[in-house]
């Protein structure tokens, strides 16, 4: 067996899978989208939380649909299988480029989460070329490694969440929720929009990692991401909730950081206080997960577009090109709303519901399904470490074995 085998083992399991589906919901909407909702739909915005549940469940089973066609198959793979070679080349390129996006947009809210909030006096680039660092080293490590990292960090996330929570339940105001529906439905309806797009409609990335789950698990998958779904929605509900009854919707929507400074109300007794650090170092492990897999699709799909036969050349190469990205994506935090709430959304909604349902369309008018083996790289990666240290070693017993030359 090759040495590096453990690290390159493309296999993860559905648990695995639904954490990694978890984690990349908590990375950057966690922290930044309750404020925009609460802007929107003011005290309302819990029941907005609420009905985008129902929505990215439905986006959920267009994706599993495809898996269940395609199962071996990334959505660049099959994707030429339904409407030919070069069409499907020209629509890689549209992911290639929404993926490029998408991860220098992510390294730029830590950036501006960390210069505004912990190192005021770091410079940006600097911030950005150190986590990006960090980062290339764990895509290169393959994706075995980033579900094992991920296990660790969605139980972490999830008892500092709930920790927080318990600690802010004798502060909740339930006079900040009133009056309920003031303005009827409509206003927690129009607080839907930037959650269709953020982050929702990056969820598309989860089909370029449908393949690597397990086979013998892959039953358990649908189960998994259902129950992460559920999951999803529970966690964005509470933190709304907690941040309207404690801060209350005028201060909550001036924050661009609002679950950070729900955590700074925090204090039991002039004993516990200060925690606001635990949400910032867990929220720096859940956007390093996102960040993470938003680089490792964006280098996988790009080498399948290319036709590679391993995505790792490709990491650092991207990790030069999302760096400056990052820096120029938006001039600042008021940018920053306008852009997600405008332009990205639309665009995040058109490549994660609106192609994905356009080519299940076509399988099933086609009646197309594949269950051939698709290219993966890791695998791919390991199989070749697995023969030179085969062929070594067979070198190597073929001397051993080898009679002494006579003297």
């Amino acid at each position: 067996m090759s040495k590096n085998a453990g690290i390159n083992n493309a296999e993860i399991t559905s648990g695995q899978c639904a954490k990694l589906y978890i984690l990349f919901a908590l990375g950057s909407s966690a922290l930044i989208l309750p404020t925009v909702v609460i802007e929107i739909a003011k005290q309302d915005a819990w029941l907005t939380m609420l009905l985008a549940g129902p929505i990215n469940y439905l986006v959920l089973m267009i994706y599993l649909a495809l898996a269940d066609r395609f199962p071996n198959l990334s959505l660049v793979q099959y994707m030429e299988k339904l409407i030919g070679k070069w069409a499907a080349k020209a629509l890689m390129l549209t992911y290639v480029l929404f993926f490029l996006v998408n991860s220098a947009l992510v390294l730029r809210n830590i950036s501006d989460f960390l210069g505004l909030s912990v190192l005021p006096i770091t410079p940006t680039w600097f911030i950005d070329a150190i986590f990006m660092l960090v980062v290339i080293y764990g895509v290169c490590l393959g994706i075995e490694t980033m579900a094992r990292t991920g296990e660790i960090l969605y139980f972490w996330s999830t008892f500092v969440i709930f920790i927080i929570l318990i600690a802010l339940l004798y502060q909740l105001d339930y006079k900040n929720f009133e009056p309920l529906l003031y303005n009827g439905i409509l206003r927690p309806i129009k607080g839907l929009y930037p959650i269709l797009g953020f982050p929702i409609g990056e969820f598309v990335f989860i089909t370029m990692i449908f393949p690597l789950v397990r086979k013998t698990d892959r039953k358990k998958l649908r189960k998994s991401l259902k129950l992460a779904t559920v999951m999803i929605t529970a966690y964005s509900v509470l933190l709304t909730l907690f941040l309207i009854g404690v801060m209350g919707v005028d201060e909550s929507s001036r924050s661009p950081f609002a679950v950070y400074d729900l955590a700074k109300n925090i204090n039991i007794e002039e004993i516990l206080v200060r925690v606001e650090i635990l949400v910032a170092m867990i929220w720096i492990g859940t956007i390093f997960m996102k960040l993470v897999l938003c680089v490792y699709v964006l280098s996988v799909s790009t080498a399948q577009l290319l036709g590679l036969s391993n995505y790792r050349p490709l990491v650092v190469p991207f990790g030069f090109v999302v760096l400056p990205l990052s820096l120029i994506i938006y001039r600042n935090i008021a940018h920053a709303r306008v852009f997600s709430a405008g332009v990205w959304t639309v665009y995040s909604v058109f490549q994660g519901y609106v192609l994905p349902l356009l080519l299940l369309i076509i399988a099933v008018i086609m009646k197309k399904r594949d269950n051939s083996e698709g290219n993966s790289f890791e695998n791919r990666y390991q199989a070749n470490e697995s023969i030179g240290d085969n062929k070594s070693g067979d070198e190597t017993d073929s001397i051993a074995t080898k009679e002494p030359a006579p003297t």
